[in-house]
């Protein structure tokens, strides 16, 4: 596997970054103080599975929001993008997949969600009727774990397991970390949405190798192991002026997960489709952005 050099393991974006930002500036393009999306799949959390009454949702929503941009000013955050839970609509049918594996008669499929912010998908699976017992999730900021279960309401109840970590840390640390004893081995369908078009290249090929190092081998697995979600892509791919991040079509995400493939002795398909006509209103990655979601699915290695 790749090490991580101290180049990549600061490409990232975390506390150093936000010193040099003008905050005021970013708050103006970025924190909306309304919610502009359809947002109906979120609420009928809130109220149904959280017993939220109706009257106060939109309040909870903001008051969450407000506490999570104190610990990280994401733009997801503060466009509060996280609410529309795009990945449950009808026309996206990898998610139904992912539901029908993990409910099915004697599944023992495991579930990550990566970077998953408050886990607001790991609570609409469990709403769903997903076994909350075989859902994990990992995120960079312990403070978010916390914040999911102040906005949903379930520390009693939701059995999924939660780690903090970070999974650019050095070669050495990260082995002995929380994230990688916790996960290694245990899962066989991951999502990572608004995560990989936070990274370069060489960032994100040391991800998908932690991954890979992630996923079950052997009996207990229904399918094959399977990526999902959804970034920002580009019309035009490469490496941009932010962060150094790299964005991709379905060909250089191809690319990316061959090099993954020949690095570690594993074969993938990667399905994406970009899902916006237009760039989005609020991207810092210019006009050629398109929003894009993507399946990647492991092959049997070609004899």
């Amino acid at each position: 596997m790749a090490g991580v050099t101290n180049v990549v393991s600061t490409e990232k974006w975390g506390e150093e970054t936000e010193k040099h930002m003008d905050v005021d500036s970013w708050r103006k393009q970025i924190y909306l103080d309304t919610i502009p999306w359809e947002h109906s799949r979120f609420r009928e959390l809130l109220e149904k599975y959280s017993g939220i009454p109706q009257d106060q949702v939109t309040a909870e929503i903001f008051k969450i929001r407000a506490k999570a941009w104190e610990v990280a000013k994401y733009p997801c955050i503060g466009s509060l993008t996280y609410v529309r839970l795009l990945e449950f609509r009808d026309d996206n049918p990898e998610m139904r997949t992912v539901i029908d594996r993990m409910k099915a008669p004697g599944s023992e499929e495991a579930f990550l969600d990566i970077g998953g912010f408050i886990f607001q998908t790991i609570r609409r699976l469990a709403f769903e009727g997903v076994d909350s017992a075989r859902l994990y999730g990992t995120d960079l900021h312990a403070e978010f774990i916390e914040l999911g279960y102040e906005q949903f309401r379930d520390r009693e109840t939701l059995k999924a397991t939660f780690v903090a970590g970070d999974m650019l840390l050095p070669d050495d640390e990260y082995a002995s970390s929380a994230l990688a004893k916790t996960l290694a081995g245990q899962i066989s369908i991951v999502h990572a949405a608004n995560f990989f078009h936070l990274f370069s290249w060489e960032t994100q090929l040391v991800i998908c190798e932690r991954i890979i190092q992630f996923l079950r081998r052997g009996p207990g697995a229904r399918g094959p192991a399977m990526i999902l979600g959804s970034h920002l892509g580009s019309l035009k791919p490469g490496k941009t002026e932010f962060f150094g991040a790299f964005l991709h079509d379905e060909t250089t995400f191809q690319s990316l997960w061959d090099e993954v493939g020949k690095k570690t002795g594993t074969c993938w398909k990667v399905n994406l489709r970009v899902v916006s006509s237009e760039a989005p209103k609020l991207n810092v990655f210019g006009d050629d952005t398109r929003a894009v979601r993507y399946v990647v699915t492991e092959l049997a290695p070609e004899i």
